[in-house]
């Protein structure tokens, strides 16, 4: 397993930090405003230049308390946590204010910390900001950038000196292929540290019926049937109008920090308050990463059943997260420990199976044959082929697949493929990615398979 590298973006508040979020994570999941200290929908998202794959955290902007002459304390614990985190820092100012003193505060820190620093000047819509912008190297760093994250400006030289200051070898980052990684996620109270103690047999976790009390990761490891498996029982991720504490909510995102670190994620809901919205989201974040899930319907031991329960509250979820299909869905008592070997069981099976790796004549030979039995239609009077695929990756299961109309690819064929697919390589547990790009003139496995 992988572990990403991750850059932080830190500044005051007003200064642009979700503008420049959202254009590197190219979608709009941090709301921009005017006014300093919006709430964010969103703080952690994950990134991808030049096939680069790379997490971004977003921080609340940082006041400085000019009573005491220091930060805030919750303020700081929540810079000190996102700091902590990256292994790049964007540390934004704002061209048109110029270095104030809450600047040089944030600066201070950074130097302690002794963290790797770009200064990004943003807001540098006019020609004089590229040109003077040499004060700012008083804040002590060596990498200085003017950009505008709201026009583009700057914006390639500063994603490329990123990638530069991160970790040159993903390799960096691997952990022992022999270890299956396995994510406990979910709300807070819904049972995730009882099960967590029901795997290992010992109280290695607090229990309580207070909301939240697991406060961080804790890592344990434990053997099954010869296989290893590392577990980690993250903390209870709420519903962001629920967050009292500004440091519950880098809680919220080292939470799914852990989602990117993991193999498979169980996914635990409340038999009893049902499927919930947030945990829609939180499933929504596992799947668009592409990690396996296993959906894990917990308290069932205090749900009034009769025989008609089960398919109920399974077409329910499966109602409120169509996109989960693939997922198993087990009901099970982690506190009267009921079927949660039937968890650990099919992780593994989910792990094997999209571990696979597929041999490139053998994918083209069954691409072809579906080609054969359902084509492409034709969109915009044009003869949509789909020449040959090669697989990219695994854990999830990744094709590249090339033809001459990357852009005309319909969804539902798309869907058409992931499901054949699915059905002849048993793929479960996780999404599988596809990639369409423009092929060639020639296709290079024509000749291999005549």
């Amino acid at each position: 397993m992988k572990r990403l590298p991750y850059v932080t973006i830190v500044g005051r508040p007003n200064v642009g930090k979700s503008t420049l979020f959202n254009r590197i994570i190219r979608e709009k999941k941090a709301i921009v405003h005017d006014q300093p200290g919006v709430t964010r929908d969103r703080l952690y998202g994950h990134a991808v230049w030049d096939d680069y794959h790379f997490g971004l955290i977003d921080t609340a902007g940082l006041i400085l308390d000019e009573n005491e002459d220091i930060f805030a304390t919750d303020i700081l614990e929540n810079a000190e946590i996102g700091m902590e985190e990256g292994d790049v820092v964007l540390f934004m100012v704002d061209a048109k204010t110029g270095l104030l003193a809450d600047d040089y505060a944030i600066a201070d820190i950074l130097r302690r910390k002794k963290k790797k620093v770009i200064v990004v000047q943003n807001k540098s819509e006019k020609k004089v900001d590229f040109e003077n912008y040499y004060e700012l190297y008083e804040l002590g760093f060596e990498h200085v950038m003017p950009v505008s994250a709201e026009y583009g400006t700057g914006y390639n030289e500063l994603m490329r000196k990123v990638i530069d200051m991160l970790p040159k070898k993903v390799e960096e980052y691997d952990e022992d292929d022999s270890v299956i990684n396995i994510a406990i996620i979910g709300r807070p109270n819904v049972g995730k540290s009882t099960l967590l103690n029901a795997f290992l047999g010992e109280k290695r976790s607090v229990v309580s019926d207070v909301a939240g009390t697991t406060r961080d990761f804790i890592d344990a490891e434990f053997s099954r049937n010869k296989q290893k498996y590392r577990i980690v029982d993250t903390a209870g991720i709420r519903r962001k109008s629920r967050i009292k504490e500004d440091l519950e909510s880098y809680m919220v995102m080292r939470a799914l920090k852990s989602v990117d670190s993991a193999d498979v994620a169980i996914f635990l809901i409340d038999g009893l308050e049902g499927f919930t919205e947030q945990d829609e989201k939180i499933c929504g974040y596992a799947h668009e990463r592409g990690i396996s899930i296993i959906l894990a319907v917990n308290k069932w031991d205090a749900v009034e059943k009769d025989d008609k329960t089960y398919k109920k509250k399974e077409e329910e979820i499966r109602n409120m997260a169509p996109f989960l299909n693939y997922a198993p869905l087990f009901f099970i008592s982690a506190k009267e420990k009921k079927n949660l070997f039937k968890l650990i069981d099919t992780a593994k099976e989910i792990y094997d199976i999209n571990s696979q790796k597929i041999p490139t004549g053998q994918l083209n030979r069954f691409l072809e044959e579906l080609v054969m039995r359902r084509p492409h239609p034709i969109k915009k009077r044009k003869n949509v082929k789909i020449k040959y695929v090669v697989q990219k990756g695994v854990r999830p299961p990744q094709f590249i697949f090339f033809t001459n109309y990357p852009e005309l690819i319909h969804f539902s064929y798309e869907r058409f493929l992931k499901n054949e697919f699915r059905k002849k390589y048993g793929f479960r547990g996780s999404d599988i990615k596809f990639e369409f790009r423009k092929s060639a003139k020639t296709n290079r496995f024509d000749n291999k398979r005549r």
